[in-house]
């Protein structure tokens, strides 16, 4: 329990920074007036806190981000609405810059020295009762054909332990909880199914109009075992070994 406990609350600071003030090092923001119209615009972080978080992602060593990247997906609760109504946007001197856009649940940050330098405040837009559930996500590179075998896996599973470690420093990673869990996104209309020594079984028959997430443990299936879908994947992530979701709403 206290080796779970130490991981969730340092992976965890990792990802609140993200929404909250940015680091110490950096210089302390002007008050600034947001003078909007309609519904209150509540400011819920700041340019450099993302900025931080992508950064950080960028300066693992190559060997601990291989085949992976680092996404926001959001989410409004609690009727499911894609994040583009919660209007989640940079306030920049130049003009709000949507951070989710359309159907996207994939935030959309822009990376640029312009910005940095301006550190605009994150603004949000919901009425009382709702909240943007946002999920850190670590994905996997796309595949080239629709399937990956229990080996794969646990080389994707091990690039994040090797992350932890870098984030950390090896002590406090020997505390920190592993990585041993995907969440692939079958899409819709798809099989997904594992082959153990030749015999299918299925896993996930998605006859929904979304993608379905199956959270796999590939360490529970044979050596050799192979992952396979009749479609493309929508997404595969590693689960990061902490609680991955975090929430912006409403100051009562």
């Amino acid at each position: 329990m206290r080796k779970a406990g130490i991981g969730t609350v340092l992976f965890a600071v990792l990802v609140l920074m993200s929404f909250s003030a940015a680091p110490s090092a950096a210089p302390a923001q002007t008050a600034e007036i947001v003078t909007v119209t309609g519904q209150h615009a509540m400011r819920v972080g700041s340019y450099r806190g993302i900025h931080w978080v992508y950064d950080r992602f960028d300066r693992l060593p190559e060997r601990a981000r291989k085949d992976l990247s680092l996404h926001f997906l959001g989410d409004i609760l609690p009727d499911h609405a894609v994040p583009s109504e919660a209007h989640v946007v940079l306030h920049a001197k130049g003009g709000d810059i949507p951070l989710f856009v359309g159907q996207d649940r994939d935030m959309r940050f822009p990376r640029s020295d312009a910005l940095l330098a301006e550190n605009p405040p994150v603004l949000l837009t919901l009425p009382p009762g709702r909240k943007v559930q946002l999920e850190l996500a670590i994905e996997v590179a796309p595949l080239p054909t629709p399937s990956f075998t229990k080996e794969q896996a646990g080389v994707w599973m091990g690039e994040i332990n090797a992350a932890i470690r870098d984030f950390f420093g090896v002590i406090l990673a020997f505390l920190a909880p592993d990585a041993h869990r995907l969440k692939v996104d079958v899409a819709p209309g798809a099989r997904f199914e594992a082959v153990e020594s030749g015999t299918a079984r299925l896993l996930v028959d998605n006859q929904g109009a979304v993608p379905y997430t199956y959270v796999l443990r590939p360490q529970d299936y044979q050596d050799g075992t192979v992952f396979r879908s009749d479609r493309p994947f929508s997404m595969i992530r590693v689960k990061v070994p902490t609680d991955e979701f975090f929430t912006l709403k409403r100051k009562k």
